[in-house]
């Protein structure tokens, strides 16, 4: 038996004002690709063959352009093309969130799915394992054969999730079971920051979805938080539902009205994690606590969800206040202009420059004054170099410049910066909730909620295309 597989990920941010380029995005091919799913082993011991396409990761900013993602498109289609009369079924890892300028509908998902059938047919069995936060529709449990998504906010169980969806997938195709899942949508639209595994309601919902799993009638549950970050209908949370067998299929479709039902029951319940609060009271609370290191997360800046990292604004609050002599690093600030200034300096040396991309109000340049501390390499979430990062000291304040919009979420990336997080009394991250990493060393953690263009207030966006009605931009 053949499976072709590959995958495309990106969080697309309405807000971000700035378009993703084929350049942005890193591939992967061959071999690489079946090391990237992480689930090469399973389908060898099932005697199957796998044929790579491709792996397109291109993080989270703003809306795709069409020739990127026509680009992307392109070598998943040539390569279903040129092997489809030899193929057993198709695995993809498709993030869910990917949003494409010029194309209806714009979810990148979505229409890849639809190619591809046009290509093989209704009859070639498809999983799809995706990112909690991408969006899922009735049309897409058409399209596909199997669907899941990761459990855990933050994401600690990807790899677990693409396993877990490969097996369920070989076990179908060795069995020749051909099932579609069952959808039903939950009318909340937030952020993952109000949406953490570790918390009440996630994790009860959690429970749910793994009971009705020890169900023989059910091969896999889902609950999918959508993305609250672009405006389409395609926007919402939803529950997933696959059977074990299509003669199940009305069973799963009851078990996920049930958990859909309860899911929305519990839409109070759904809070900011991290002792969230006010911005100005976030400082204050910083700086009066005796605790060591307290990170605060800039979360309408988190560039793990499609902001660029520009904002100013928690600058502008430490420089404005007392300092107390607590020892503060903000990391980091995208500006590459500013980056460029820093990079040939030597550390020690006296700086004068603005930063901020002075865009809008909220990423407005602000001037700073102080020596060059250290210098070293802007390290990405997967370890890789994606740019270069200089710290400039300013009094009790660091400020770390970088020319990328990696958000610091190990602590070998302050290893990688030249810096040693142990120095700090307060670490101010561009991210919303707290990465595992940062969260287990956190002597306490805040998480302020800034403008930007990840804002955590969803009920305050001015949706126009969204399904209504939707909590909590509709308070019913």
């Amino acid at each position: 038996m053949k499976v072709l597989i590959g995958s495309m990920g990106h969080e697309s941010n309405m807000f971000a004002p700035v378009l993703t380029k084929k350049e942005d995005f890193n591939y992967l091919y061959g071999e690489d690709v079946i090391d990237h799913l992480a689930c090469r082993d399973i389908f060898e011991e099932a005697g199957m063959e796998v044929i790579p396409t491709l792996a397109a990761s291109g993080g989270a900013s703003g809306y795709v352009e069409r020739e990127a993602y026509d680009y992307i498109l392109g070598q998943f289609l040539d390569g279903v093309r040129k092997h489809k009369d030899e193929l057993d079924g198709i695995f993809l890892f498709l993030h869910g969130a990917m949003h494409v300028v010029d194309l209806k509908p714009d979810s990148g998902e979505h229409y890849l799915l639809e190619r591809i059938r046009e290509i093989v047919g209704p009859d070639l069995p498809i999983a799809v394992a995706m990112d909690p936060h991408g969006n899922v529709s009735q049309h897409y449990c058409e399209l596909a054969n199997v669907v899941r998504c990761y459990r855990n906010s933050p994401h600690t169980d990807a790899d677990e999730t693409n396993r877990k969806t490969a097996r369920i997938f070989v076990d179908m195709l060795k069995k020749n079971i051909k099932v579609h899942p069952a959808w039903e949508r939950v009318s909340i639209l937030i952020g993952g920051e109000r949406c953490v595994s570790a918390e009440e309601p996630l994790c009860l919902i959690n429970e749910k979805l793994n009971e009705c799993e020890k169900d023989p009638r059910i091969a896999s549950c889902s609950y999918h938080v959508g993305f609250a970050w672009a405006d389409s209908p395609l926007c919402s949370a939803c529950v997933v539902v696959v059977p074990a067998e299509e003669q199940y299929a009305d069973y799963a479709a009851e078990k996920a009205r049930e958990l859909a039902d309860y899911a929305f029951s519990k839409r109070r319940d759904f809070h900011f994690t991290g002792n969230a609060m006010d911005m100005n009271e976030a400082m204050d609370v910083a700086y009066a606590s005796d605790k060591k290191p307290i990170f605060i997360s800039d979360a309408g800046d988190n560039t793990t969800a499609g902001a660029l990292g520009w904002n100013t604004v928690v600058l502008r609050q430490i420089l404005a206040r007392d300092t107390k002599g607590k020892k503060s690093l903000i990391a980091a600030i995208n500006h590459p202009t500013a980056l460029d200034k820093l990079k040939d300096l030597e550390i020690g040396a006296a700086v004068e420059l603005d930063v901020g991309m002075d865009y809008d109000e909220d990423s407005r340049a602000t001037p700073i004054k102080g020596i060059v501390k250290a210098k070293g390499d802007m390290l990405g979430y997967d370890g890789d170099a994606e740019g270069q990062v200089v710290t400039v000291s300013v009094g009790d304040l660091d400020v770390a410049v970088s020319n990328s919009g990696a958000s610091f979420t190990h602590l070998r990336q302050f290893e990688g910066a030249g810096l040693n997080w142990k120095d700090y009394d307060i670490i101010v991250v561009k991210q919303g909730y707290l990465f595992p990493e940062l969260k287990e060393v956190a002597g306490y953690m805040i998480m302020s909620l800034t403008p930007g263009a990840t804002d955590q207030h969803t009920e305050n966006f001015d949706y126009k295309l969204i399904h209504r009605p939707m909590y909590p931009v509709d308070n019913f």
